[in-house]
């Protein structure tokens, strides 16, 4: 019984630490990232063509791209510049390469969080990183509905995350392997601290 709460209790906050650490996450990226969106000439031409702020789906399409995932672009119109696959992250360089931190960093820290909380042995390094990798629950569902969310579509054709690879790196891969080195971190320092 013990056990099974232990259990439950790691799922939730492992949502809940997800939940976070995709909204941190996500947020980190527009503070870092809105200022060169709104002075790129090809959001304003995007903005144009869809008559309408295109700053949270742009934000979004660099936070996917952040987890290593193009964006998939229509070649038409305003978009014919841009390839297929898109990844505006490296397109960009410079100091938007530090966008691929945001992922990694807000992953681990939730992953540790939630081991320290909720793992009843951190010494062992297989509940530690399964406690971290509980993440995984908060954090695909809100994945999927960016793919939703941050689509864009001048009418012939829409701008989004590439779906797979967004579900399977970014929802998956992402939370799984860095939550569970969060988890292990947590696991590792409690061992030195005491």
């Amino acid at each position: 019984m013990g056990t099974e709460n232990s259990s439950r209790a790691s799922i939730v906050v492992g949502a809940l630490a997800g939940i976070a650490a995709w909204i941190l996450g996500y947020l980190v990226t527009y503070a870092g990232a809105i200022g060169e969106i709104r002075s790129d000439e090809q959001a304003e031409a995007l903005e144009l063509a869809v008559e309408e702020s295109v700053d949270l789906e742009m934000v979004g399409l660099l936070f996917y791209n952040a987890h290593n995932v193009d964006a998939d672009v229509p070649q038409y119109s305003v978009l014919q510049a841009l390839e297929e696959n898109h990844n505006f992250v490296l397109a960009d360089g410079g100091s938007t390469l530090l966008l691929y931190v945001v992922p990694v960093v807000s992953l681990v820290v939730a992953g540790a969080l939630v081991a320290s909380y909720t793992a009843t042995d951190l010494e062992a390094s297989t509940d530690a990183a399964l406690a971290g990798a509980a993440i995984v629950v908060g954090y695909f569902p809100l994945v999927v509905l960016g793919l939703f969310v941050f689509t864009v579509d001048p009418g012939e054709g829409a701008m989004r995350p590439d779906p797979l690879f967004a579900v399977a790196i970014a929802g998956l891969v992402y939370p799984l392997v860095f939550g569970s080195l969060g988890g292990v971190l947590a696991g590792f320092a409690s061992n030195v601290l005491e």
